[in-house]
């Protein structure tokens, strides 16, 4: 080939170069222009500003960690809401409340929230809350040494509609014990204390505060044999919000900033643990700053998280509570957490 063909064919080479970088450059946009229409990005949701009054059941309003950060520091005042909790015993009891419409959202564990949503409460999980604090404390003097000691023991529990003795009954479970083996029994709050010293009951499932003042007032008589404070549940939220569809439906942008709202206590919390003592120590009376403090320091860090990350710990819920029998073993745990959670944060 002499030297005018070469010359020649150069241009032709890059020609056809450019044509072929071009037609992939092209068949990359189109590419990306359909995944783009078939994925279309979600609309982040943004407060409106405006001023509501929203009523919430509530748990044990008066010394919740997360409720009173938000009050007092001025979380809920920031997104202009003005919250009302409806007070209950117990979560399952906050789920009835909302389920009758008597308020639009609940806090609830999700060890109660899970088994009303697959029976059909009309309201969609939002947000993580916490971790939870639930404590085994045995007597010394019980012979109890390790979980699977429990059995044929007596275990008294404070509210046969809390969520502690589930929690605890999953735990056995997973050691292949059958709940049904322990001795659970009812023991009011106020005789506790007598049952234990009177050798009635060999142990006591509950959560903080009471679990943390029960096992702090009396360490020659109590040990603390298994809880959600350490290892892979601390880590796991437990509370959760849940709002009624309704809500959701009529004021998406309230739901959004009540979430956010939430998200900052929980986020403040976490970086605040001396002054989140101080908030909480005038709500707990009967313990002083510096207990406070130590109960705090004993607890799980907050967690805290929204969908789609509270999906994958709900569908882990799921799983556990079929050991108890409480959803169903054919039910998809997966689908389930994805129907039973919604983003409020994206429209």
């Amino acid at each position: 080939m002499d030297a005018d063909e070469r010359e020649n064919k150069r241009p032709r080479m890059r020609r056809q170069i450019l044509i072929g970088a071009g037609a992939t450059i092209g068949a990359a946009v189109l590419g990306d222009l359909a995944w783009k229409k078939t994925h279309p990005r979600k609309t982040v949701l943004q407060p409106d500003g405006q001023a509501r009054s929203l009523t919430i059941a509530w748990p044990s309003p008066e010394d919740d960690l997360i409720l009173i950060v938000a009050r007092e520091r001025g979380f809920f005042e920031h997104y202009n809401l003005d919250i009302t909790t409806q007070p209950c015993i117990t979560g399952r009891q906050a789920i009835t409340i909302l389920a009758n419409e008597k308020v639009c959202g609940a806090v609830s564990t999700a060890l109660a929230w899970l088994p009303a949503l697959h029976g059909g409460v009309p309201a969609r999980l939002v947000s993580g809350l916490g971790a939870g604090t639930y404590r085994l404390l045995v007597r010394r003097d019980a012979g109890i040494t390790r979980i699977d000691s429990v059995v044929g023991k007596t275990i008294a529990v404070l509210n046969e509609d809390a969520g502690d003795q589930r929690f605890f009954s999953i735990l056995l479970r997973r050691k292949g014990i059958d709940p049904a083996n322990v001795h659970w029994v009812p023991v009011s709050e106020d005789r506790i204390d007598q049952a234990l010293a009177a050798r009635d009951v060999d142990g006591v499932v509950l959560h903080d505060p009471d679990g943390w003042q029960l096992l702090s007032e009396n360490p020659k008589m109590l040990t603390e044999l298994a809880g959600s404070t350490t290892g892979n549940y601390a880590a796991r939220v437990n509370k959760m919000l849940g709002l009624s569809n309704r809500f959701l439906a009529e004021d998406p942008k309230g739901a959004a900033a009540l979430v956010l709202a939430l998200r900052d206590a929980c986020r403040w919390i976490e970086k605040h643990r001396d002054e989140t003592a101080a908030l909480l120590a005038p709500h707990i009376p009967d313990m002083d700053d510096d207990e406070v403090r130590r109960m705090l320091a004993h607890e799980p860090a907050p967690v805290h998280l929204l969908v789609p990350w509270l999906r994958d710990q709900v569908a882990e819920y799921a799983d556990e509570l079929k050991l108890l029998d409480l959803l169903p073993d054919a039910l998809d745990s997966g689908a389930f957490a994805r129907s039973v959670c919604r983003n409020v944060l994206h429209a």
